[in-house]
């Protein structure tokens, strides 16, 4: 994979000559989709910078509508996002009169203030005061509802079909709430975008699948009101950096030679609140720089969960039109995309498309546009699709359905967005990773140990449920998938399972030094030399890696370390949860990663910090056992037994002292206090656990 690397570069400039003028009619419309489920971990100040930046993306504004997926049917989510409309009338029409190109002003007010000075307009200065002045009021008006939690009565209407009447107090059981906040249409007909706000309905009797569940209900609300042929899904915290980004996408599906070369556009996950040297691993340079890449020159990347443009009858479940009519086996054709065979035999009837989508009639007719490449069927305005659309946005709508089956985004795993791209790609398209000059879009890292941690236990755990599902990467011969792009899914799907044997390995040369006994070569053993030369090997071109895309030996170092923790951590109590699931003694479960407030403040420090969770549990062991068999080691070499130390036990205590430099944060954490030490609780059972695995070895020597 790592020999194949593709790097596609975009001209969005001759898209716009061909389609400039009057044939932007002709341009493609988007549905833009923003997810948001928790307004603590995800505040509405940065979910409101986010909406700003889409709703001033460089693209026809009637060929684009945003929609805001509140997973929370949060009261201060929704007051937050009318107070984000009234202000986005003022700040969209700045930033194309004066070509501002950060259209996040969170961003663009602390980040670039230089350009009050670049810009030779006298009318710049005096108009950037007035809008900083703006944003500075909104943004105190927000950050005043999260902290009282209160929203101004007006802001929010409760008729008796309004969905915030009938909320409870819990987020796991509300009705469907839709709202059409701003309507492209009139005398502002080009100042905004349709701006939709859907929070589906939820009750604590019915599965609603976290992610992949708001997913869906969005494809079915956006198929109703607008029915773009291309979906475009951002997290909230996931703003636009390149306001030509639509144009970068459009570059691909516009212009590649078959349909089949491009079912989805993966643009790369950038970090703009992150730390120097990434002391927790988090910017996964090195999967962006050489992993994606080199799937490119296979199928296509992964698709990563934000900042991805989809093609809609793609997650329709239909295959390339280069695949619709040719001479497969008919047999293999209905196993890798059964919607479309049982439709296309079926002669499109009503009954299959109820089905398969559900039992609204004006979502069935507007899914068959798009799986047949008829013209787009959309409403004459939003507004008049609310009531199918809080149909399609109840929560057993999808009872006896294809969703998250065969069609929208896949049930089944808690890293719905690969599962969903392995689906695509099983139907035989290739996908792209675009990684234009300036970045798409750009978002927030984990800024502190836990919830690094916690964000790859809940990658881990869904990688690992997708290789034990029905679309194992093994599975399915007759599917239209490379077997090297199988490869790739099947590396990635199995991560889990490397914390078993980094476990083992982590502590048995730590046990052979505390027995005595040896399974390394001595230093004196020829073997010894190849012992070397492996690790020097592995190690250098890991070192390498990093210093060829710009990386640093100490940002090698902080990735290296937080590896073996992930190993010794997530990974591990990755695997057991997905083994407790296949028991059936408990089910996995979706976590919100939380997200700052987007100001410069909110980064963390690059310490390691704790708490009381089970997930520094096991590396706190591993650094007790290891800790134990150095002083034993010390003492056998301080004892004078240099000849045994020399020819049996160097190895083992080699690879102790590894373990415990790559477990340095720990070893701080157990001398200090606050949330940079280790809680006792966590000492203890840590303390506990290496006694029994050191005295049963001891029992059995």
């Amino acid at each position: 994979m790592k020999w194949l690397f593709v790097d596609y570069k975009t001209y969005p400039e001759r898209l716009a000559q061909r389609y400039g003028g009057e044939s932007a009619s002709k341009l493609p419309p988007v549905d833009i989709i923003i997810t948001t489920a928790d307004p603590f971990k995800e505040p509405p100040l940065v979910t409101a910078n986010t909406v700003l930046s889409v709703l001033a993306i460089d693209y026809p504004v009637q060929k684009f509508a945003c929609y805001i997926s509140d997973d929370g049917a949060s009261t201060i989510t929704f007051y937050s996002l009318v107070e984000t409309l009234r202000f986005a009338k003022i700040w969209v029409p700045f930033c194309r009169k004066f070509d501002i190109e950060t259209r996040a002003p969170f961003m663009y007010f602390y980040k670039e203030n230089t350009q009050q000075s670049n810009n030779s307009d006298p009318n710049f200065v005096k108009e950037w005061q007035e809008m900083k002045d703006e944003y500075e009021d909104l943004k105190r008006r927000i950050m005043k509802a999260s902290a009282t939690l209160e929203v101004p009565v007006d802001s929010i209407s409760h008729d008796v079909d309004d969905g915030f009447a009938h909320r409870s107090s819990d987020i796991r059981n509300h009705s469907s709430v839709v709202k059409v906040l701003y309507e492209n249409s009139g005398d502002e007909r080009d100042i905004l975008p349709h701006v939709v706000y859907v929070a589906r309905e939820k009750s604590p009797k019915v599965d609603h699948h976290y992610k992949a569940g708001a997913m869906n209900v969005m494809a079915r609300v956006s198929g109703l009101m607008t029915n773009s042929p291309f979906i475009l899904n951002l997290d909230c915290d996931m703003f636009v950096k390149n306001s030509k980004v639509i144009q970068h996408a459009m570059c691909f599906f516009l212009d590649c030679k078959f349909e089949r070369d491009c079912g989805f556009v993966q643009f790369p996950q950038l970090f703009y609140r992150s730390i120097k040297d990434d002391p927790f691993g988090s910017q996964m340079k090195i999967f962006l720089s050489t992993l994606a890449r080199g799937m490119d020159g296979l199928q296509g990347a992964i698709y990563c969960g934000t900042g991805c443009f989809h093609r809609r009858k793609a997650l329709y479940g239909v295959p390339p039109a280069a695949d619709q009519y040719n001479n497969k086996d008919g047999r293999n054709f209905h196993n890798h995309a059964k919607v479309f065979h049982d439709l296309k035999t079926s002669s499109w009837s009503l009954e299959v498309l109820s089905n398969t989508f559900g039992p609204s009639s004006a979502l069935a007719a507007c899914a068959q546009t798009v799986m047949r490449d008829t013209q787009y069927i959309v409403h004459s305005s939003p507004s008049s699709a609310i009531d199918e659309a809080l149909n399609v946005a109840s929560c057993c709508y999808e009872t006896n359905t294809a969703w998250g089956k065969e069609v929208g985004w896949m049930y089944g795993s808690t890293v719905e967005d690969v599962m969903t791209g392995f689906k695509i790609h099983c139907l035989g398209w290739h996908s792209v990773f675009c990684i234009p000059e300036q970045p798409a879009f750009l978002g927030t890292a984990p800024v502190n140990g836990p919830d690094s941690l916690v964000q790859m236990r809940r990658w881990v755990t869904g990688l690992l449920e997708i290789f034990l599902s029905k679309l194992c990467p093994f599975l399915g011969i007759d599917r239209d998938i490379m077997v090297r792009q199988r490869m790739v899914y099947a590396y990635l799907t199995l991560w889990g399972f490397l914390s078993v044997a980094t476990f083992f390995y982590a502590i048995l040369p730590a046990l052979c030094l505390l027995t005595g006994k040896s399974f390394l070569p001595g230093i004196s053993n020829p073997a010894f030399a190849i012992a070397v030369a492996l690790f020097v090997s592995i190690y250098g071109f890991k070192l390498f890696e990093f210093l060829r895309i710009g990386g640093s030996i100490r940002e090698w170092w902080n990735n290296q370390r937080m590896w073996l923790i992930q190993c010794l951590s997530p990974f591990l109590l990755a695997t057991f949860d997905v083994l407790m699931k296949l028991l059936r003694v408990s089910e996995t479960v979706f976590v919100v990663t939380p997200k700052g407030t987007g100001e410069e403040d909110d980064c963390c420090e690059s310490d390691f910090t704790f708490d009381s969770s089970s997930l520094f549990i096991i590396p706190t062991t591993v650094l007790f056992i290891n800790l134990a068999a150095i002083v034993s080691g010390s003492v056998i070499f301080v004892a004078g037994r240099y000849h045994i130390f020399r020819d049996k036990l160097f190895a083992e205590y080699f690879c102790s002292l590894w373990v415990m430099i790559n477990l340095w944060p720990f070893v701080k954490g157990l001398v200090r206090k606050g949330k940079r030490g280790i809680p006792w609780n966590v000492v203890t059972k840590s303390a506990a656990l290496a006694l029994i695995l050191c005295s049963s070895t001891w029992r059995q020597n």
